[in-house]
């Protein structure tokens, strides 16, 4: 596989260059120091950064030391306020200024930015306009996990990131930052499975959607993934990306499918831990980002496909009885030392009556005494969906949350009800103390203690690097799934023109060969799965496509009538599909002669499917149903459940050899 090449070696390599440091234990040679207020000691010849400013190398200041014993040293020099902190994970964004900048006040949203509801509808206490400066997460409220996007060129989301590193240097104990970051790599949904616009430019290499990755079956080209992620990700200042979801999709009207690996639980746990093995290494340390899996014990079986995050979506449903199967398909990242495990948001019916990150028997009993996870547990955003605890005070639903095993609270800032509980004696300190341990720990194995700077210099070499696109734009071409090919209409022939219906605009590959469908030798119709557009309101996330496996019925109807305008022209005709979720195809396959799913491939991809440059090798990575009644009547947790299968699961088609 393509591997960066000396052009930006160094650049990697500056990156990487605390290595040596990873593993416990083993930590002689001298790391990087980067300090920018703090002073540095020389000790025996070597150097450290002086933190806490006290003159003297204490041991979470060694970096010889292993990273457990650091950990125990700095927690118990900290005071309950920034203990609390650690326990947050809040989210930053907005505060972008021109060249990295850091602002202090928010920045106004652009006009025509997607808005969210502020409230979701009777819940309390949740508030998305509640968005603390930097400053005030930083240095009053001893935040150090921020989740954010970058903001403007990777060089100016490198300094923004230093900027902040540089203000934690300069609080009483030094403790930096992790930035984290949702998957940013992929086609970048909005929220509930929409595309996004078409004119957005991702800021790095682009690949297709882990469902996609799932159909390019590949294991190797998910590890790649992951480290191109990693280094991508580093060099802009995060080390935590909240990726991947080991869900399986047994499910098929769930609007979070594009993100998993699919409906074989085997595959979808093995691709998770290859993904994690990329992102974090065999040992987590400066070369790494830790990963988050999500959402234990297994979002994909939610109750008639509905998503917890919304109020009417509230349980996950085990029908079949196989919870067991979905939450056995997290042990790989667990073996592989996954950082963070995120639960989900939805109740796990039969096992207890509130979300899981509420529930002792799901966080711990199961995650940690019968799963053995040793990492971090972290909470989805549950404020805003405690399902289960609607009626309760956010300061009850934080000590269920800490009861039930959690160590870090998930889109939360509000540091005074961890405060208060243990004032109160509601939370015993000793029981913050563990988990404020567990969050340090890979903070230190991942060198950020010694130097948590990046080089913007070298951020704008190392993102979007013409290898990493090189490779994105592969795997995005193995991720196409050829279903149907009548008389071989594809790929097209010399001298082919072909008219395309749902494009934004004609691919480059296609130049010269576009006419309109009266003059046109074959059509190409671009649609998406069919689905049902939330716009109610009573949603966390609006917009989000879920429901309806077919066209009839569905809010994007229209596109069938595009298929069947088409078909009416007499000329042959060939369906592109994004395939979100399994659909039912049964309304128009057997009257167009070719028919391609796609899962996260951009249109230069599909263009070089459809002209044979590319041959495709993708297969399904879910079945697709017959009809409804069949999506209707089969269970939400049992996989290949189907009553009537139109196309089995792993099915995708090739092009025949060439003829000379």
């Amino acid at each position: 596989m393509l591997r960066p090449t000396s052009l930006f070696a160094l650049a990697i390599a500056t990156l990487a260059a605390q290595s040596a440091t990873a593993r416990e234990g083993l930590a002689q040679q001298q790391p990087p120091i980067g300090a920018r207020s703090a002073p540095v000691l020389t000790v025996d010849g070597l150097r450290f950064r002086d933190l806490d400013r006290n003159g003297h190398l204490d041991a979470y200041e060694d970096w010889r030391l292993p990273a457990a014993r650091r950990a125990k040293d700095l927690v118990r020099r900290m005071t309950i306020a920034e203990k609390a902190g650690m326990m947050m994970h809040a989210v930053n964004s907005g505060y972008f200024g021109p060249g990295g900048t850091v602002l202090e006040d928010l920045a106004p949203p652009p006009p025509g930015a997607l808005k969210s509801p502020v409230n979701v509808a009777g819940v309390p206490g949740f508030d998305r306009a509640d968005k603390p400066s930097p400053r005030d997460l930083i240095v009053n409220r001893h935040v150090r996990y921020i989740m954010t996007s970058p903001g403007g060129s990777p060089a100016d989301a490198a300094r923004w990131a230093n900027s902040l590193q540089s203000m934690a240097e300069g609080t009483r104990l030094g403790i930096p930052i992790v930035f984290s970051a949702d998957p940013i790599h992929t086609t970048n949904r909005l929220p509930g499975g929409a595309l996004p616009p078409p004119d957005r430019v991702k800021i790095t290499s682009s690949w297709p959607d882990m469902i996609g990755l799932a159909a390019a079956r590949d294991p190797e080209l998910v590890h790649r993934f992951g480290e191109v992620a990693s280094q991508e990700l580093r060099a802009m200042g995060f080390r935590m990306i909240l990726n991947p979801m080991a869900d399986v999709t047994t499910e098929p009207r769930w609007n979070r499918i594009p993100g998993t690996f699919g409906e074989d639980a085997k595959l979808a746990g093995e691709y998770a831990a290859q993904f994690v093995l990329g992102a974090q290494g065999e040992h987590l340390g400066p070369d790494g980002i830790m990963a988050v899996v999500k959402h234990f014990p297994g979002d994909g079986p939610v109750r008639d496909g509905l998503d917890p995050h919304n109020p009417y979506g509230k349980h996950l449903a085990y029908p079949g009885k196989r919870q067991k199967l979905h939450y056995e398909a997290f042990a790989p990242s667990f073996r592989a030392n996954v950082a963070f495990a995120m639960g989900s948001y939805g109740i796990p019916t039969g096992t207890d009556d509130v979300a899981t990150n509420f529930s002792r028997k799901i966080m711990t009993d199961l995650l940690r005494t019968k799963m053995h996870f040793k990492g971090v547990a972290i909470t989805d955003w549950m404020h805003a969906m405690p399902w289960g605890l609607e009626d309760k005070p956010k300061i009850e639903r934080e000590r269920r949350m800490i009861w039930a095993g959690i160590d870090q609270l998930g889109g939360e800032h509000e540091t005074s009800y961890i405060i208060d509980l243990v004032k109160q004696g509601e939370v015993r300190e000793k029981r913050i103390e563990l988990s404020v341990r567990r969050i340090l720990e890979p903070m230190f194995a991942m060198g950020l203690f010694e130097n948590p700077y990046v080089d913007p210099e070298a951020a704008a070499h190392i993102v979007k690097a013409p290898e990493y696109v090189a490779e994105g734009a592969l795997a995005q071409r193995k991720a196409i799934v050829l279903l149907k090919n009548a008389e071989q209409v594809l790929p097209l022939k010399q001298g082919e023109t072909v008219a395309l219906e749902g494009f934004g605009a004609a691919p480059a590959a296609l130049a010269g060969r576009v006419r309109d469908a009266a003059s046109a030798d074959v059509i190409v119709v671009k649609v998406n799965a069919p689905y049902a557009d939330n716009t109610t309101g009573q949603a966390f996330f609006v917009r989000t496509h879920e429901g309806t496996p077919v066209f009839a019925g569905a809010d994007n109807a229209d596109e069938l009538a595009m298929i069947q305008k088409a078909v009416a022209t007499g000329k042959p005709v060939v369906v592109v599909m994004s395939m979100e979720r399994p659909a039912v195809l049964s309304e128009f396959i057997d009257t167009v002669a070719g028919m391609i799913a796609t899962f996260g491939s951009d249109d230069a991809a599909l263009a070089d499917v459809l002209t044979g440059s590319f041959n495709p090798s993708g297969k399904l990575p879910f079945a697709l149903p017959a009809d409804a009644a069949s999506v209707e009547g089969q269970a939400e947790d049992v996989p290949f459940d189907f009553a009537r299968t139109a196309f089995p699961y792993g099915f995708g088609l090739s092009y025949p050899p060439r003829k000379n």
